[in-house]
């Protein structure tokens, strides 16, 4: 996500990264501790997980072995398990989201939590290894409350309700969210920021065209020229993709054929991004995202007025610095498709 001073899971991080990452020198790996066991003996500290994506719940409860640190940051610990996907331990304030836990914690500051340590996974619980005089953390995910990703239908907004919902997105995301990415460069940006703002207006343009006619090629060329486009942990590019994809993942929608096109390019060029940002795109093309996003989507499928739309919409732009807006700009461009799409009814 673009900026991107406080990221906020499913992003999994709070610090900038780099425009257009190819490769990730800082990303941690998988440690080479013994499965099933941190290396120290020492009683290791609790900390209880309040709520927990559903899914990855199920997915810890047969998992074990170990895994690593993959990055540490103020609201996030992102952890690679034993057979690489990335999750994510949320501080309390994080949100519920794909692969995310969310304990108790204020902030991961001082915890001694360190990247590229090792993990270790068993009993639906992951035990981090710290260094001394830190024994180890013990995360545990027996009382935490499942977290299940609804998605809500917009088949029954009626003709006209779907642009006029886009309309509205448009202009409190304008009205509240910083400007960047894609909604252009900020006033004064310098020729980076201009040229990477150029280069996401061509890169949705491209996109939208061809996913409006169908041509199966020019959405790969869209998709593509978005892809890890833009610095943050999850580059605004992605964040585009982000939203226009769990659009398109809705029930009933006319798009429903950009998520298996996208996730055969994610397959192939999943480089081309960082960890972080294919995590997110990722979920999303399956229908997942964060709960924030997830709400707003509900009160637009419920016709909710303007005024009632003013303080979901602020809590998507808080994500990151404009990862929120991003994402939003992607919810905007999928509901205009699916207006010209769907046609009189």
């Amino acid at each position: 996500m673009t900026g991107r001073g406080q990221e906020r899971s499913p992003t999994y991080g709070d610090e900038e990264s780099t425009v257009r990452c190819h490769s990730h020198a800082g990303d941690a790996r998988p440690g080479s501790g013994d499965a099933g066991t941190p290396h120290d003996a020492r009683t290791p500290d609790r900390l209880r997980t309040r709520s927990g994506d559903a899914l990855l719940l199920d997915r810890l409860r047969g998992l074990s072995g170990s895994g690593s640190v993959h990055s540490v940051f103020t609201r996030v610990v992102n952890l690679l398990t034993p057979d690489g996907m990335l999750i994510a331990l949320a501080a309390r304030d994080g949100g519920d989201a794909p692969r995310t836990l969310v304990t108790g914690l204020a902030a991961w500051t001082g915890r001694g939590v360190e990247a590229g340590r090792s993990v270790a996974f068993g009993h639906g619980s992951v035990t981090l290894d710290r260094p001394h005089p830190h024994p180890p953390l013990r995360v545990t995910t027996a009382e935490a409350r499942p977290w299940r990703a609804v998605t809500p239908s917009l088949a029954d907004l009626p003709p006209g309700g779907l642009a006029a919902a886009a309309t509205l997105l448009d202009r409190l995301c304008r009205a509240y969210g910083p400007p960047g990415g894609m909604l252009g460069a900020a006033p004064g940006a310098g020729p980076m920021e201009t040229a990477v703002a150029r280069a996401l207006d061509e890169g949705r343009t491209t996109l939208v065209e061809a996913i409006r006619a169908g041509d199966a090629d020019g959405t790969r060329r869209g998709v593509l020229a978005l892809l890890g486009l833009g610095p943050g942990l999850t580059p605004a590019g992605d964040d585009f993709l982000t939203g226009l994809a769990l659009l398109a993942a809705l029930p009933g929608s006319r798009i429903a054929g950009f998520p298996p096109v996208l996730r055969d390019v994610l397959a192939g060029h999943g480089g081309r991004t960082t960890d972080l940002g294919l995590a997110t795109v990722s979920e999303a093309a399956d229908g997942r995202a964060r709960a924030e996003l997830l709400d707003l989507l509900r009160l637009l499928a419920e016709r909710r007025p303007a005024r009632d739309l003013i303080v979901p919409v602020r809590k998507v732009l808080a994500i990151g610095h404009t990862s929120g807006g991003d994402t939003l700009s992607g919810l905007t461009a999928g509901l205009r498709l699916e207006e010209e799409l769907r046609g009189p009814l």
